[in-house]
């Protein structure tokens, strides 16, 4: 277990991950540990993780699903349910910085490694915990999914048209809020570690995270009494910011929340004179007439076809943009200058690209192509450099179907 982070190789290099999550947020959580650097061990079942079989879109044994959240990970097949399966899971313990879970408040402390014992085992651990409502509190124990934090958080209620009805996002947003909040919190206590020696633990609700990004719809209701309700496009505090359709049936984007972003966008459009007309002089004003400035740009984008929209806006440096297709994100030459998309490596599947780390370091070049570990692929080497487990050792854990290596985990999974 290391405490110096900075390191060439990563910030995270040497840094011992323990992975016991499943599905989406945990997985996110520990695949940014492990582009960072850190040697994640995810311990599996013999069935595997969930998300292995979620489809067969690219043949077996695991799907796209899996692939996209599961780089840079060694896999360990583990039966937890058995005493010399929790003996194993132990010793690991000892060794590991970080452990991190997501199941339901409860189950850690039912499989026999609550936070008393864990510290008893490694006081120097960071246990880090995500659960839709966190550890804590009369919710605790509900079950969750991404749309139902979407919904009870009220991301649902402020998403969609105005006279429809609330919409889910189009993608798992709660999910991925509470891993980056896991990840921050991971890495937080392990400086705090550095300062104190000890570890602490880490509880990060998906319903926390997912409130905390409603910037001030709350604190409007709470402080104003106001209830912010759908808007569909519009934006309460800028005009105007709105999809506006153009004559090929596209859509751009336009943000010009300034009064000089307004009037570089009249200048854009060849109608200089909005910027000095009353009703549009000042944001207030534009926002007591946003029907009619609306209507104004609507009648200008008309004019043209999505990308020579675009292109004007974009020569007056207005915060504008087509509203994209995903093959033409998948073409973004930005994401391509910044090799978003990468190329990861599957021992059975051959390479499959899926998206990169988010985040760049000056001095951690990143790997050209990450791994996707197969069910119980690294089985017996973890036990090796983490543990000293001997050869014997390992044989007889596995006769005796405590730990299963990748043949066996595969076949039946």
């Amino acid at each position: 277990m290391l405490d110096n982070l900075e390191t060439a190789c990563g910030p995270l290099d040497g840094v011992r991950v323990l992975d016991l999550t499943r599905y989406v947020s945990g997985p996110h959580a520990t695949q940014m540990m492990g582009d960072s650097g850190a040697d994640v061990v995810k311990i599996e079942g013999f069935a595997g993780d969930g998300m292995r079989i979620a489809d067969s879109r690219l043949g077996s044994p695991d799907s796209l699903l899996f692939m996209t959240i599961s780089r840079a990970k060694r896999s360990l097949a583990i039966d937890l349910r058995k005493e010399e399966g929790k003996a194993v899971l132990r010793d690991l313990v000892r060794q590991a910085d970080i452990l991190v879970e997501n199941f339901r408040p409860g189950v850690l402390e039912k499989m026999g490694f609550g936070w008393d014992v864990l510290q008893e085992i490694n006081p120097r651990l960071i246990l880090v915990r995500i659960s839709g409502f966190g550890q804590d509190g009369p919710w605790a124990e509900r079950a969750s999914y991404d749309p139902v934090i979407q919904a009870l958080s009220g991301i649902q209620s402020l998403t969609g048209k105005v006279d429809d009805a609330p919409t889910v996002c189009g993608t798992v947003v709660t999910d991925y809020l509470a891993g980056l909040h896991a990840v921050i919190g991971a890495v937080s206590a392990l400086q705090g570690r550095q300062r104190t020696g000890r570890g602490q633990w880490v509880d990060v609700s998906m319903l926390d995270a997912a409130t905390s990004m409603l910037l001030s719809a709350i604190p409007e209701y709470l402080n104003l009494g106001e209830t912010r309700t759908r808007r569909g496009n519009k934006n309460p505090i800028s005009v105007p910011s709105h999809c506006f359709e153009c004559g090929d049936g596209r859509h751009v984007h336009i943000t010009a929340w300034t009064d000089s972003e307004f009037a570089k966008l009249a200048h854009a459009m060849d109608m200089p004179e909005l910027a000095e007309d009353p009703r549009f002089a000042d944001i207030e004003s534009r926002g007591a007439n946003d029907t009619a400035i609306e209507t104004i740009i609507a009648g200008w984008m008309k004019r043209f076809d999505a990308v020579e929209a675009e292109r004007r806006l974009m020569a007056a440096n207005l915060p504008a943009a087509r509203v994209a297709t995903l093959d033409e994100v998948a073409e973004n030459p930005q994401l391509q200058h910044r090799g978003q998309f990468i190329e990861v490596e599957h021992p059975v599947q051959g390479r499959v690209t899926v998206a990169g780390p988010a985040i760049r370091y000056s001095d951690s070049p990143e790997a050209e192509t990450p791994r996707i570990p197969m069910l119980g692929e690294h089985s017996a080497e973890i036990l090796q450099e983490w543990l000293s487990y001997d050869p014997a050792r390992i044989r007889t854990l596995t006769e005796t179907e405590v730990i299963r290596g990748p043949e066996a985990a595969n076949r039946e999974a």
